[in-house]
C-alpha cells in the first residue's frame, strides 16, 4: 500500500501532516499530504509505490503526537450501486489477511451522521469477511481497518500491533469519577493509561510515593494520586476541594509552581499550568536536571499555528538540558483524546 491514513483531532490536521512529513523524510520517503481542515484525518500520499507498510511498522505509537489512529491505504474505494460489502470485499481480497476488521469514521459531527450506517454494515462486513476466507486467526497483529467516508465512499486500510491504538477512531473513551474536582483529572488518567504499561503501573503508580502537582487547585490531577493512596503536595494559590484535603494526602502549598521546590526527590511531578510552552519546557528540564523528581507528565499549551514546530522546539530544548545535565531519560507524547489545544509529554528519568 502507498498511502498512509491517520485519524486526528479535528483543526490538527496540518500539525498532523507536518509531523507525517517530518518522520517519513528520515527514513528517505516523501510525498505529500492532502488535508482537508476540521475534516479529523490526514492522508499522506508518497512518491514510492509502497512504503506504507514499511514505515509504519519501524515508528512507534507513542511517538507519534498527532495521531490518534494510523493505517496503511490505497486510494478511496467508491461502492458500487447498492453493494457496499461486496466492494469493500472485493478490496480487501488485494490485502495482508487480517485477525479482525474495524469499521470507523472521523470523530466530527458530520460523521457521526454515518453511526447508523456503521451499525447496519457492522454485522454483515464481519461476515463477508469471515466467509471469504480474508479473516486468519493466524494473521497475529494484522487489522483491516473500513474508515467512512460517507455513504458511497471509504479508505480500506491494515494497521499493525506494532504502530496503532488499541481503541475504536483511536479514541479511549474515560467516565467522569463522581468524586472528580474537574473534568481534567480525565487528562491524566488517559495519560496513566497510554504512556504507563499495564504490568508496570501497580510498580509505577503505588500506594506510598509522592507527588508533585503544579497548578493543582481544584485538584483534578491531584485526585487520580490520592484514589491511589500517593501523597500529594499540591501546589496552587487557589482553593482546593474539600474532599481531596480532608483525605490526610494532600499537603496544599499556596506558592507560584514556577517558584516551588519540594522538600527531597519526589516519584511523580505533575503539571497543567496555562503558560507558554517553552516555558514549561523549561521548567520541567529544571526539575529533571536538579533530581527533583523521577517522572513526570506535563502538558502544552499550544499556539494556533505551527503547533508541531511549537512541539519540536520543546522537546529540542528539553533533550539538551538533560543530556548537559547528564542526566539519562526516556520520554513519549501524545494529543490525548482528552486534550484540546494541548499535548501531554510523560518523561522518566533513567
Amino acid at each position: 500500500m502507498k498511502n498512509i491514513l491517520a485519524y486526528c483531532r479535528p483543526g490538527f490536521e496540518k500539525d498532523c501532516a507536518a509531523e507525517l512529513a517530518q518522520m517519513s523524510s528520515e527514513k528517505g520517503f516523501y510525498g505529500y499530504a492532502k488535508v482537508v481542515p476540521d475534516s479529523g484525518f490526514v492522508v499522506y500520499h508518497f512518491d514510492h509505490s509502497e512504503p506504507a507498510e514499511t514505515l509504519i511498522e519501524q515508528w512507534t505509537f507513542n511517538r507519534l503526537i498527532f495521531a490518534r489512529q494510523i493505517i496503511a491505504v490505497n486510494e478511496v474505494i467508491h461502492f458500487e450501486s447498492g453493494s457496499r460489502v461486496e466492494s469493500l470485499l472485493s478490496a480487501a481480497r488485494q490485502l495482508p489477511l487480517a485477525e479482525e476488521v474495524w469499521i470507523e469514521t472521523a470523530d466530527t459531527n458530520d460523521a457521526k451522521a454515518l453511526s447508523g450506517l456503521i451499525k447496519k454494515l457492522d454485522k454483515p462486513l464481519k461476515q463477508g469477511w469471515k466467509k471469504s476466507g480474508v479473516l486468519r486467526n493466524k494473521a497475529i497483529g494484522v487489522r483491516h481497518h473500513v474508515f467512512l467516508l460517507d455513504g458511497e465512499s471509504a479508505y480500506l486500510g491494515v494497521s499493525y500491533a506494532a504502530c496503532r491504538s488499541e481503541f475504536p477512531m483511536g479514541i479511549r473513551r474515560l467516565r467522569f469519577p463522581a468524586a472528580g474536582p474537574s473534568r481534567s483529572t480525565l487528562k491524566l488518567e488517559e495519560a496513566f493509561l497510554q504512556f504507563v504499561p499495564e504490568k508496570k503501573l501497580a510498580k509505577d503508580l503505588t500506594e506510598g510515593m509522592t507527588a508533585v502537582d503544579l497548578g493543582a487547585a481544584p485538584g483534578g490531577w491531584t485526585y487520580q494520586f490520592v484514589k491511589r493512596g500517593i501523597h500529594v503536595f499540591a501546589v496552587d494559590n487557589g482553593p482546593m476541594q474539600k474532599a481531596l484535603m480532608s483525605s490526610g494526602l494532600v499537603q496544599h502549598e499556596k506558592a507560584d509552581g514556577f517558584k516551588y521546590e519540594p522538600p527531597y526527590t519526589v516519584d511523580w511531578l505533575v503539571c497543567d499550568m496555562v503558560e507558554r510552552p517553552i516555558k514549561v519546557a523549561e521548567l520541567m528540564a529544571d526539575w529533571f536536571a536538579k533530581r527533583w523528581t523521577r517522572r513526570a507528565i506535563f502538558n502544552l499549551k499550544l499556539p494556533m499555528k505551527k503547533r508541531y514546530q511549537e512541539v519540536m522546539l520543546c522537546i529540542e530544548l528539553i533533550e539538551e538540558r538533560l543530556h548537559k545535565a547528564g542526566v539519562g531519560f526516556q520520554y513519549q507524547i501524545k494529543h490525548l483524546y482528552h486534550d484540546r489545544e494541548e499535548v501531554t509529554l510523560c518523561i522518566i528519568a533513567s
